[in-house]
């Protein structure tokens, strides 16, 4: 057995040139010395230092080495370390086997006979050492074998040929249900269906030094248990480590079904969105030319009839023309909504600065009003120039028209940094709402003003809600009647 560990050797003499020649005779690589003059002292040593051998002088002022080995030996930590008695006076039978008494392993005679105390010393550091790596690893054993009897998982030696657990730890208990003993004395493959018996025998006479593999157990109550299992081959043995997955590969069946539900769902939202389109078209089509033949027909015949029939007849093509006019407008709001949740999303970096000032300029040439606009620097973001450049227009469009009947409009513009995203915003000093609808504002066909006060289809806000969804961001929104409101959207930084 090689020994690797420093050996220390604790000299007891009160006379220190004694302790100087010990010294010198057993010096060896590998070892350590400690010395004490007295009894006391080398107490003090031998209970604060872990001391492999003690050499003990018998005669001693104050307290002898006899008195110093009873309480050595009478002391947990030191009463297994060997003592060697050294004496030149005692030398008669009576005085050796008092030594013997008191716990010593040796009795040396001085002077000292330096080939017999060498190779007395040697002899016994060895066996303390020795034992000491015993303890050691018997300690190290106790250990492991308390971390594997304690461990959740099956940890195991099993004959691959008979499939009969050698030894096991105590998680078969928790997860199969059988006894070690009971599972000792079983073969394995008794506990699985046919199919994984094959599997086990092929991978019995697999070359393989590593198997991994899932199988179905069934439990000492009948109940099923999926078991992950980790095999290493050695010495024509199955080190096993298995562990209990039951629980897991439910969660995955249940997300298998899920997932397959899914699938369903989105061919029918796939179905759905061919039929949107199919119907998108139709109303594009279908829709849009008896619309034009009512509003031709209805002008020519306006214009026929004008200075020849009366006030009620012409009033009531108006409203047919103005009527066909707004179901257009309705139609072109619908097919662009629809068309926007099929668009691709090209990000590029926008100057929001930039575009809000070109969109507001084509608004100021159309709107008759006079605006005072406080537009703030606005941080540049990642998005479609196109698809935002339609969320402002909504935007702004809005708050001018809902500002319309006042004296002064005012329209502010910003926006903030916010954590992971960029909150703009629009605010005005229009008609307002009541908070208490606000839920309403962002569906479609929703209006929180009669279409008398404010003219419009209701699709304007649900198109800002549907392109901001579609950048990742969030819409809503803030207002008091007749104070006003103020619109927000995000865009993620």
């Amino acid at each position: 057995m090689a020994l690797s560990r420093i050996a220390t050797l604790l000299i007891v003499d009160d006379i220190p040139a004694n302790i100087v020649a010990l010294e010198n005779l057993l010096q060896k690589e590998g070892r350590n010395f400690l010395n004490a003059s007295s009894g006391n002292e080398a107490l003090k040593v031998a209970f604060s230092a872990s001391v492999d051998l003690i050499i003990l002088d018998v005669q001693m002022a104050g307290m002898d080495g006899f008195e110093v080995a009873q309480l050595l030996k009478s002391n947990k930590k030191t009463r297994d370390i060997p003592i060697i008695f050294a004496s030149a006076v005692n030398r008669e039978h009576l005085s050796m086997l008092k030594g013997y008494e008191e716990g010593a392993v040796d009795y040396l005679l001085k002077p000292l006979d330096p080939d017999i105390t060498k190779a007395k010393v040697s002899i016994l550091l060895q066996n303390q050492l020795q034992k000491k790596e015993l303890m050691d690893k018997n300690a190290s054993l106790e250990k492991s074998a308390l971390l594997i009897n304690n461990s959740t998982d099956i940890i195991g030696v099993m004959d691959p040929v008979s499939f009969v657990f050698e030894e096991v730890n105590n998680a078969v208990v928790s997860i199969l249900g059988f006894t070690r003993e009971e599972m000792k004395a079983m073969e394995v493959t008794d506990l699985v269906g046919e199919g994984d018996k094959k599997l086990f025998m092929s991978l019995s006479a697999s070359k393989e030094e590593r198997l991994s593999f899932e199988m179905e157990f069934k439990t000492k109550e009948g109940e099923k248990r999926y078991l992950q299992w980790h095999v290493t081959a050695k010495d024509q043995k199955w080190f096993v480590y298995a562990r209990d997955i039951t629980l897991q590969k439910r969660a995955d069946d249940k997300i298998m079904v899920l997932n397959t539900s899914l699938q369903e769902n989105l061919n029918k939202l796939e179905l759905t969105n061919r039929e949107l389109e199919s119907f998108s078209y139709s109303v594009s089509h279908d829709l849009r030319a008896p619309l034009r033949s009512i509003t031709g027909y209805s002008g020519m015949l306006q214009e026929e009839l004008e200075g020849k029939a009366d006030e009620r007849i012409l009033k009531l093509l108006g409203t047919v023309q103005r009527n066909a006019k707004k179901m257009g407008e309705l139609i072109d709001d619908l097919l662009e909504f629809s068309r926007l949740g099929r668009q691709e999303i090209r990000k590029a970096e926008v100057n929001m600065d930039q575009l809000v000032a070109n969109i507001m300029d084509e608004l100021q040439a159309s709107f008759p009003h006079k605006i005072t606009l406080i537009q703030k620097t606005l941080i540049k973001a990642k998005a479609d120039r196109s698809l935002v450049g339609q969320v402002w227009a909504n935007l702004l469009s809005n708050a001018l028209k809902y500002s319309s009947k006042k004296e002064t409009i005012e329209v502010e513009i910003g926006s903030d940094r916010v954590k992971d995203e960029i909150v703009y915003y629009v605010k005005d000093n229009g008609a307002g709402f009541d908070m208490k609808y606000s839920y309403k504002l962002f569906d479609v066909f929703q209006r929180l003003h009669h279409s008398d006060e404010f003219e419009g289809t209701g699709i304007g806000l649900a198109i800002v809600q549907r392109i901001v969804n579609r950048h990742g961001g969030r819409v809503w929104a803030e207002g008091e009647p007749e104070l006003g409101a103020k619109f927000y959207f995000t865009l993620p930084l």
